[in-house]
């Protein structure tokens, strides 16, 4: 598996990539100094295998962390944090509508422009927990079904902020997206209720106790699910001039989320937060 070679101009960093990966520099060193293990998640994982960094459209870095020392961040991070950084989670911050948590950097902001509402927001790093899932097949079709139902109530209830120009949406959620833009049904949902009945269902299977892994949030849902032995105790990945943590088998995880995934897509398919950059 050969990383696709770019020339010096093609691997400039934008700007938003040059600050998140100086705050990611010292993430990193707190990660580690907590001894939290975390994975390169979606875009980021496939930017290290085929880019070795940054997708050159991309603005921003996934991470995953298992659910106990996910929980055990949350507490212990803020406190070691500069004081531009600032780690916000559904349960700590009003305006948070995301269910995973971010660490943004209030120095500099970015204008969000693909959903229905245009909002501001600081440039960002996304901490996802990872979960497990039901050993039984039974079970664990049932686990899923509860948990796409709450996530699809909980993405309808903040339908303004739910980026409506990806790329590459399954039939299902453009129908979706249509039949609420036309009745609005689901649109007054308490969103925080729903993030806390997701919370409470993504804990019900510890992960420490099933053979699967799953970034249930993250944007490929059930993409994500694994064994366990795919992500493994990890392995190391360039990413432009750091050393990061992803899945042991990031070929098998990858062809999983993108086919064939060493393709460089076309303009349409590419999959951007459409945000530009406040100066």
């Amino acid at each position: 598996m050969k990383a696709i070679q770019t020339d010096a101009e093609e691997h400039k960093l934008s700007v938003v990539q040059s600050v998140i990966l100086d705050n990611f520099r010292i993430i990193k060193d707190i990660l580690e100094e907590e001894g939290i293990k975390y994975y390169m998640l979606g875009g980021t994982l496939l930017g290290a295998v085929r880019h070795q960094g940054f997708i050159p459209w991309d603005d921003d870095i996934d991470i995953g962390i298992e659910r106990e020392d996910y929980e055990r961040l949350l507490v212990t991070v803020a406190e070691r944090l500069p004081d531009y950084l600032e780690l916000q989670t559904f349960k700590n911050q009003t305006a948070h509508h995301y269910y995973f948590s971010r660490i943004v950097d209030r120095r500099h902001a970015v204008k969000r422009n693909g959903s229905l509402l245009e909002r501001e927001e600081n440039v960002w790093i996304d901490i996802f927990p990872l979960d497990g899932m039901p050993d039984n097949v039974i079970l664990r079709k049932i686990h899923m079904a509860r948990l796409l139902w709450v996530r699809t109530r909980y993405h309808i209830s903040c339908f303004e902020q739910v980026n409506l120009k990806r790329p590459n949406r399954p039939l299902s959620e453009k129908v979706i997206i249509k039949f609420v833009e036309l009745t609005g049904w689901g649109r007054n949902g308490d969103t925080k209720k729903l993030l806390e009945k997701l919370d409470t269902l993504l804990k019900e299977y510890s992960i420490e106790k099933t053979g699967w892994i799953i970034n249930f949030m993250g944007q490929y849902k059930f993409k994500e699910m694994f064994l366990k032995k795919y992500y493994g105790k990890g392995k190391l990945y360039p990413f432009e001039d750091l050393m990061l943590w992803g899945p042991v088998d990031a070929d098998f995880v990858l062809k999983q989320m993108y086919g064939n995934y060493m393709r460089i897509p076309d303009d349409a398919e590419k999959n951007v937060h459409a945000a530009q950059l406040i100066e």
